[in-house]
């Protein structure tokens, strides 16, 4: 019986790259788009802040005017997480 002419061993193929998620990339992004996300939720749901009558501005108690400029607050504040989500390199799991 002859043996099969030995062939040169072919290098190892390389490792697919490692995945990483948006999280594990832009770690800084996404602390500040947290940070952001409880304030504007903690903003509301802290009865304390905004539960009070005084002061007032004619007949109008604080509640009022703690809306007035709250909303449109809260409106620029998920413009701008909305606008660093954007920024943050898409994580699409399986193979490509």
């Amino acid at each position: 019986m002859a043996l099969p002419p030995e062939s040169p061993e072919s290098p190892a193929p390389a490792p697919p790259p490692v995945r990483r998620g948006p999280l594990a990339t832009n770690p800084v992004t996404s602390l500040v788009i947290a940070v952001l996300m409880i304030a504007i939720i903690g903003f509301t749901l802290y009865v304390p802040i905004y539960a009070r009558v005084t002061p007032r501005v004619g007949d109008f108690p604080f509640f009022y005017f703690y809306l007035l400029l709250y909303m449109p607050v809260a409106a620029i504040v998920l413009w701008v997480i909305a606008t660093l989500q954007r920024r943050l390199p898409s994580h699409r799991g399986g193979q490509s």
